[in-house]
C-alpha cells in the first residue's frame, strides 16, 4: 500500500465517443482504407454513404477498438490496476505514480492502446487524472 498523501496514477479510459463524432469518423475527411472498401462493396463512397453503411462501418470499428481495450484492461488487471466503470468511461487506478505507471504499461506492450483511449492535451500527451490516494 502506498504511503499516505502519495500521488497515484489514475487514467480515464473512454469506450467510445459521442454518436455524432463516431459516425463522423466513418465519413468525414480521410477514412481508413477498410471503410472505403466497405463503402465500395455497397457501391458508394464515404461522401455519399447512406446512414446504414456508416453505422455498419462504425460497428466494425467499435468491435476492433473494444477488443483492443479489453486486452489493455486484462493486462492492467494482471498488473494490479483497479478498473472501475463510470457513467461514460472507465477509471483505471494503480498505486504507482504516473511515470512508473506509464513505464509499466510500456513494458507490458499496451501503452499505445492506453493512449488511444485516454484523453490527451493539445500536444498529444495523455492527461492523467490527478489526486491523492483516498
Amino acid at each position: 500500500m502506498p504511503p499516505d498523501n502519495r500521488l497515484v496514477a489514475r487514467l480515464q479510459l473512454g469506450l467510445f465517443g459521442t454518436p455524432r463524432d463516431e459516425l463522423a469518423n466513418t465519413v468525414d475527411g480521410e477514412v481508413p482504407e477498410w471503410i472505403e472498401r466497405l463503402y465500395e462493396s455497397y457501391g458508394t463512397t464515404a461522401e455519399a454513404a447512406p446512414a446504414s453503411a456508416s453505422v455498419l462501418a462504425l460497428g466494425e470499428s467499435l468491435v476492433y477498438r473494444l477488443r483492443k481495450l479489453s486486452m489493455l484492461l486484462k493486462k492492467m488487471e494482471a498488473l494490479g490496476w483497479s478498473i472501475k466503470p463510470r457513467r461514460w468511461d472507465l477509471l483505471a487506478s494503480t498505486d504507482l505514480d504516473e511515470i512508473e505507471a506509464q513505464a509499466q504499461l510500456e513494458a507490458a506492450g499496451v501503452w499505445l492502446i492506453a493512449r488511444q483511449h485516454a484523453p490527451v492535451d493539445k500536444e498529444g500527451n495523455v492527461r492523467w487524472l490527478h489526486g491523492m490516494l483516498p
